[in-house]
């Protein structure tokens, strides 16, 4: 018989994994920190809406903490009972390897010991077998605890029994502990995008007593409410932590306390809310560690933020989320990223949100009876977009012509020409002076960067172009 492997690298050393057990390769995704965990667990990641633990695949195998390239690949891993990621170095190939070609690990009693299943050789070079149960993080401790906190991962007190009787039973319900209200909550892992520290606040008068108000998160505002509110209780207790979710389309934090991490339950675990004043939540749970005794609601995300409550927070959001972000941004933000060109030899730039693509120079197909601020339209990825010169548009000679810089204004693709790309750039704010003069004039800024000068152009004339390109 043969495995199939997957094949890949950390630092200096080669390794394998059953290519069964590898779900995904993906690019590195930002890692959020969870609190009380382990050295081994370096937190969580969101994989496709799924919120999974990272786990240091090189701490597991004695290594260095943290030593794989933090640019290389992560790999979805599924233990058996759960999946997490790992990164590694560099991810090679799939290959088919005979079970006679393979030197097996065991110990005395004829059982593994340790992650390292095996190994055999491939180029003249060892390759060691994984194990990807060695993986499995159920039975991993909280580490650093306070007195009064809980545990990083638990056992419900029906699985607790099950196992001291060797019996095996399936955690198909993990769920994010949390506390709020001095009430202990859970709510369904896969509903939760990530969890961060609370950061610095806007207000919001006249959202509601809930609302604690807009926070930057990667440069976005996020609405952030109170879960304790939400449900309705005293707010007595200074929310650390946002766990980040999404309800109908909406992106919102609820502000909580203090989150005691991940427990495993099976789904026979909850035991069912009758309904009345209970809808905000799907039943309740056995406490576990260090709040064994205690019960754990688990949340129902549709009763807990209903249709009636999004409608409220969309229709003040419409009203004061665009005022609101723009003055977090300017308080937050005291460095500009920029999209620096050449036009001519005025060196330009244009904000890196602005911006879709940048596309190799082609020319364009001229227009019969086009406005003749447009220099033609081109193809670009199967999309039709109007080409303007800015050159012509500031009055500036051409030099040589070699890309387009592709815009979208009001979801349709334009395309500007440049001479050159450079580079992104930052520019402090307090080095930018508005000199806009004119209603309809691209020039709207001009930043200073090493002792010169950079043009910073507006889209804003576009939507006018864009009209006029229509009539």
């Amino acid at each position: 018989m043969s495995k199939e492997l997957i094949i890949f690298d950390i630092q200096d050393n080669r390794f394998a994994l059953p290519a069964s057990a590898v779900s995904k390769v993906l690019d590195p995704l930002v890692v959020t920190p969870l609190p009380y965990a382990p050295p081994q667990v370096e937190g969580l990641v969101n994989v496709s809406g799924s919120v999974l633990l990272k786990v240091d695949l090189c701490l597991c195998l004695g290594m260095a903490p943290r030593s794989a390239d933090v640019f290389g690949n992560l790999l979805v891993i599924m233990t058996g009972h759960e999946s997490v990621a790992v990164q590694v170095d560099r991810v090679h190939n799939k290959i088919s390897v005979e079970d006679e070609a393979i030197s097996f690990y065991q110990n005395r009693d004829g059982a593994q010991d340790g992650p390292i299943c095996g190994e055999f050789s491939l180029a003249e070079r060892t390759v060691l077998i994984l194990d990807e149960r060695a993986l499995d993080m159920r039975d991993m401790s909280p580490d650093g605890v306070p007195e009064s906190g809980g545990g990083l991962v638990g056992l419900s007190a029906v699985e607790e029994k099950a196992k001291d009787l060797g019996q095996v039973q399936t955690n198909d319900l993990p769920a994010v502990t949390v506390e709020d209200g001095q009430e202990t909550y859970a709510l369904h892992m896969t509903q939760v995008q990530e969890i961060v520290e609370l950061g610095a606040l806007t207000s919001l008068p006249g959202a509601g007593a809930e609302v604690l108000g807009l926070m930057q998160l990667r440069g976005r505002a996020l609405l952030v409410v109170s879960l304790a509110g939400l449900l309705g209780r005293e707010v007595n207790q200074n929310p650390r932590f946002v766990l980040v979710v999404e309800v109908q389309g909406l992106q919102l934090g609820l502000g909580v306390a203090n989150i005691f991490g991940i427990e495993r339950y099976a789904s026979d675990d909850v035991q069912a809310v009758g309904g009345g004043n209970d809808s905000q939540l799907e039943g309740w749970l056995s406490g576990t560690a260090a709040r064994q005794g205690h019960m754990t609601g688990l949340l129902s995300m549709s009763g807990l933020l209903s249709s009636e409550t999004m409608a409220r927070y969309r229709h003040y959001l419409t009203q004061q989320h665009a005022k609101m972000t723009q003055h977090v941004d300017k308080t937050a933000s005291a460095v500009r990223r920029l999209l620096s060109f050449r036009l001519g030899t005025e060196r330009c730039a244009l904000s890196l949100r602005l911006i879709d693509r940048v596309e190799e120079y082609t020319a364009s197909v001229d227009l019969p009876e086009g406005d003749d601020n447009l220099a033609g339209v081109i193809q670009i990825k199967g999309e039709i977009a109007p080409v303007l010169d800015l050159r012509s548009l500031l009055g500036i000679t051409p030099q040589e012509t070699s890309s387009y810089v592709v815009v979208r204004v009001d979801g349709e693709p334009w395309a500007l020409v440049v001479d050159r790309i450079e580079r992104v750039i930052e520019i402090e704010e307090r080095n930018i002076t508005p000199v806009r003069n004119q209603t309809h004039d691209y020039l709207s800024e001009v930043g200073k960067l090493n002792g010169e000068l950079v043009s910073l152009l507006t889209l804003e004339p576009l939507t006018l172009a864009a009209k006029q390109a229509m009539n």
